[in-house]
């Protein structure tokens, strides 16, 4: 029988991490990770702190539907539950859809942090060489803020920061935060990509800054060809936590 011990167990070596890193982020002693590893339980009152931590429900925490949902998996179901993709049939730029997806529902702080672990995992196994964080406007703005936490919080990562204008300011800036300076390294932060050019005018508008070079675009998912296109213009990357076919595919199944 699988015991809640051991999904933690599991949990925690999917995220590679040890007991006194999982004791520390939680606020208990490792001691008592060993504990629950070895057949103990944690008290009821931490088992929304450690399903938070994990990213998953307190159902999961407990051994339920752990096998049957992937990393993906879970955070469409996310998306599904925060009303961010909704099912029916769309038209999106003169193409038929059976999901449409809207991140202006992302509205709570736990959205927030699950995001920032899911792009700044991603940047992590890329093993990106950057020097600055670029949140584009609107939506792009607080996930790479939550990105840039998490880089220092979970990877101990220290980076700049800061997040583009739609319209300069009274003084003419359209940067907010760091400095862009000739010769760095950003990794643009994002909700989604289509074709690739909408993000195209941001960065050439970056570049009337300073000369940076775009190491990787980071979105929630390509929904076109804007990875080719990143590669193609920019020599860039283009991660993402979930792929379009990952969404189809999650509704093939009735998981959203």
């Amino acid at each position: 029988m699988n015991t809640i011990g051991a999904t933690i167990k599991k949990l925690r070596g999917a995220k590679g991490i040890t007991q006194e890193e999982l004791a520390e982020a939680v606020n208990i002693s490792y001691q008592a990770v060993s504990k629950w590893e070895n057949g103990g339980s944690p008290d009821l009152e931490m088992l929304p702190i450690l399903a938070n931590y994990f990213g998953v429900t307190i159902d999961e925490l407990m051994g339920f539907k752990l096998a049957a949902y992937t990393n993906k998996e879970r955070f469409i179901r996310l998306m599904a539950d925060a009303g961010v993709l909704k099912r029916g049939k769309f038209e999106i730029k003169g193409t038929e859809s059976d999901y449409f997806i809207n991140t202006e529902n992302f509205t709570t702080n736990i959205h927030l942090a699950k995001l920032g672990e899911f792009f700044a995992d991603l940047i992590m196994e890329a093993h990106l060489d950057f020097d600055c964080i670029v949140g584009m406007a609107y939506h792009g703005i607080s996930f790479a803020a939550a990105t840039a936490t998490i880089l220092a919080n979970k990877y101990g990562i220290t980076v700049n920061y800061c997040s583009d204008r739609k319209v300069p300011d009274s003084r003419g800036r359209t940067i907010c935060g760091h400095t862009l300076e000739d010769g760095e390294r950003i990794v643009i932060v994002d909700d989604l990509i289509n074709s690739g050019k909408t993000v195209a005018g941001r960065i050439e508008n970056l570049k009337k800054i300073a000369d940076i070079k775009v190491a990787a675009l980071v979105a929630i998912v390509d929904r076109g060809d804007g990875a080719s296109f990143m590669k193609e213009h920019y020599d860039a990357k283009t991660l993402t936590i979930i792929t379009g076919e990952d969404i189809t595919s999650a509704i093939e199944r009735g998981i959203v």
